[in-house]
């Protein structure tokens, strides 16, 4: 009879504990670059989606540094109970080609959850005061006087960065790169007029652009850009195949419990449709994306390889 007792006891308890809705407490969502910058404002606007979706508070929590690696490390090392989650881009999938060893393993490490959005392109940009106006003008600069053009990037590794070294290559100039921690920081050297070029990400440079405070050279998709629609892409104004975009999306660490990871896809997948979404999304020149987490796996398998392809081109030492 205590036998049983104590069976019904466990068995009430175990219920109560596997009963618990998740989320029941507030999630904390790390984005591994400075406030300010493109994953700094996409990822603030996910997470105050979240918030309201799953009835949860989401506290971002910047962690700059190392080309987004440090924020990244302590998502890789959090406990998988779905309330630490990264908010992350482009970079994830291009430091592997870029840096010789890492903290953690880029795909081993981590659950993918949901792709929320592509990057159409950057925009190559330069302070007003740049004697260049057009991206010929550039090139030809660039060819006058090799390595003497200094360009800012919001990290080695980061996607403003190998843009430029690829647009080098395609290009056939030299530039001389400038990392900074993230692109917040290059953003406001470059309006400052510290330094005069950048391969800059659509949600922090086109506001600037359209405010006429950067000046527009060329846009790095293969079709121009929905709020620059007068400003021609690096391929039509000659440099065949040039192409440089980014992604989004959301993770969480190695061993996230499946119904989770469910859970937080269709949250998002639902986010990204959300009319205020779409309308933020357009004026950031950024497209929606809705996939399943295999999806989103496979996606991030396929980008680490093309970026090992083009660091290879690019001929970039690793870190």
């Amino acid at each position: 009879m205590l036998y049983k007792w104590f069976a019904m006891l466990a068995l009430v308890l175990a219920t109560g504990v596997c009963g618990a809705v998740y989320p029941d407490r507030p999630i904390r969502l790390v984005v591994p670059v400075a406030p300010g910058g493109a994953v700094d404002v996409v990822g603030r606007l996910i997470g105050y989606k979240l918030s309201a979706v799953l009835g949860q508070n989401v506290v971002i929590d910047n962690r700059a540094g190392a080309n987004y690696i440090i924020g990244t490390e302590i998502v890789a090392r959090s406990v998988p109970d779905g309330y630490t989650l990264l908010f992350t881009a482009g970079a994830h999938t291009i430091n592997p080609s870029v840096y010789k060893k890492l903290p953690y393993d880029t795909v081993r490490d981590f659950t993918p959850i949901a792709y929320v959005a592509n990057s159409t392109g950057l925009v190559i940009v330069v302070h007003p005061s740049f004697p260049a106006r057009s991206l010929k003008e550039l090139i030809g600069m660039a060819r006058a006087s090799p390595g003497k053009i200094n360009y800012a990037s919001a990290g080695a590794g980061n996607l403003t960065h190998l843009a430029g070294e690829l647009f080098q290559v395609m290009a056939n100039v030299k530039l001389t790169h400038v990392p900074y921690k993230s692109a917040g920081p290059a953003v406001n050297d470059l309006l400052a007029g510290h330094i005069p070029l950048m391969f800059g990400p659509s949600p922090v440079v086109v506001p600037m652009v359209q405010a006429g405070r950067l000046r527009p050279l060329a846009f790095t998709s293969l079709k121009r850009s929905a709020q620059l629609p007068d400003v021609p892409t690096a391929d039509e104004l000659g440099i065949k195949g040039y192409e440089a975009s980014g992604w989004y999306g959301l993770h969480g660490p190695r061993g996230l419990p499946r119904e989770i990871v469910q859970k937080l896809n269709a949250a998002a997948r639902e986010i990204v449709q959300m009319p205020d979404v779409l309308e933020r999304y357009a004026s950031l020149n950024l497209e929606p994306v809705s996939t399943t987490p295999e999806q989103f796996a496979q996606f991030i398998k396929a980008d680490i390889l093309k970026y090992a392809d083009i660091a290879k081109r690019a001929g970039i030492q690793l870190q």
